[in-house]
């Protein structure tokens, strides 16, 4: 399972995204930076890489690196050396950047991204490059590079949770809202063969956030910076926790149980689950499995839409390159149609671009359709240092408020306290 859950390191200083909600992507791109080695400003389509450019890719999969480097290297002539480096990225540039050992483009989990602010290695993107992904790739994904109304590089894949549903046990039109899926556990569940209507994660932060958040708690605030106050004091909050007991009728079995992805995965692989609350590193298994499956944008609840974590990888242009329009144009061609099917094909993982439906190959993809569909209505999961402390308290108080030891009032003045004592340990 490919997670975005890396925890900034502690004692860095956090400098917060700004959302995209602040300024739109136009007046980014006219308060941005201008195009390198130029004295005007130029189009995409009219930038050209350096005379000379050979650049480093660190990317997070060998295999697509190495697709992207030929086919860049045949489209711009550059040649691109690449090193497949996974979650130490941030850390890796920025002890190596500074001597020149670096990438000129790295990939990295967005939840990294205030570090890599805060240590000074990334470069911000130039207005031309900006334009060119204001058209092609979801705002939420934006969100997630920008720092002070500017934009520090390119969001290449998604993660979110959506529903999956097997079609035999549901058919072809799956619920749409939560209350249907629960009101359906008691005809459905069969504990004795191991049946249920819906089965999904409680114990994890980032599973349960669309629980958590289903009467609009958000997480450190609307834009996700203010890592002063998570928002557990809220009645908000008490309710996402109010609806996660309920939910205990609906799935009998203890928090430990369903925090065991393996047997989650199995169960649904086996058609013995008709819903499951899932992410995209599930649909090679699911589709393997042979199981007859659809997936969907998740439930409504109470006429409010169920809001999920956002996860992105990104590419980031290194604040060292040599070659600073050869490595944006590396960072965009990650989010080209090419670079798209690519990264399904090797990697599984689903691009980021907005248009993505009308990509051929994706266009009876019902697994990209929904996750494209649900990562636009997602939260981008924030990136404050404090990030590490709301993983340890929505654990504890989730499981306890679902195995019913604590009642969500209960679980609200538990995860105030239990934050509390985090903070003053610091």
């Amino acid at each position: 399972m490919k997670r975005f859950m890396a925890i900034v390191m502690a004692g860095v200083m956090v400098v917060a995204i700004t959302g995209c909600n602040k300024k739109s992507l136009e007046e980014l791109n006219s308060s941005g930076n201008q195009t390198s080695g130029t004295e005007t400003e130029v189009s995409f389509e009219e930038l050209k890489p350096e005379e000379g450019a050979s650049l480093v890719f660190w990317a997070t999969d060998k295999e697509f690196g190495e697709e992207m480097a030929k086919n860049f290297e045949a489209e711009y002539g550059v040649p691109v050396q690449v090193e497949e480096v996974g979650l130490g990225a941030i850390d890796k540039m920025t002890l190596d950047g500074p001597t020149g050992k670096g990438a000129d483009v790295f990939m990295c989990q967005h939840d990294a991204f205030a570090q890599g602010i805060a240590s000074g290695i990334l470069r911000p993107i130039d207005n031309a490059v900006v334009e060119y992904l204001s058209g092609r790739v979801d705002e939420v994904g934006i969100k997630t590079v920008t720092n002070e109304d500017k934009i520090y590089g390119v969001p290449v894949s998604l993660e979110t949770s959506c529903l999956f549903y097997n079609k035999d046990m549901v058919g072809d039109n799956p619920a749409t809202t939560l209350e249907e899926i629960m009101e359906g556990a008691d005809a459905v569940n069969d504990l004795d063969n191991n049946i249920f209507q819906i089965l999904y994660t409680v114990g994890d932060g980032y599973k349960i956030y669309p629980i958590l958040s289903s009467a609009g708690f958000q997480l450190f605030g609307e834009n996700g910076t203010n890592e002063a106050n998570p928002g557990f004091d809220t009645d908000e909050f008490e309710k996402g926790l109010e609806l996660l007991s309920e939910l205990h009728d609906v799935m009998p079995i203890s928090s430990d149980d369903l925090g065991n992805v393996s047997f989650l995965s199995n169960q649904f692989c086996e058609g013995k689950v008709a819903y499951e609350i899932s992410g995209p590193w599930d649909i090679e298994a699911f589709k393997e499995s042979g199981v007859n499956f659809g997936v969907t944008t998740l439930p409504t609840y109470q006429g409010n839409e169920l809001t999920p974590f956002a996860g992105v990888v990104n590419a980031h242009i290194s604040a060292y390159t040599e070659y600073p329009i050869a490595a944006q144009l590396l960072a965009a061609y990650l989010v080209s149609d090419e670079a798209a099917i690519k990264l399904y094909e090797i990697s599984g993982d689903i691009t980021t671009v907005k248009s993505v439906a009308e990509i051929d190959e994706f266009k009876n993809d019902e697994c990209v359709k929904a996750f494209t569909e649900q990562f636009a209505n997602s939260y981008p999961m924030p990136s404050v240092k404090r990030i590490s402390y709301y993983w340890t308290v929505s654990k504890a108080v989730a499981k306890a408020v679902f195995d019913q030891e604590l009642t969500p009032a209960e679980g609200r003045k538990k995860a105030v306290d239990d934050w509390n004592a985090l903070v003053e340990s610091e």
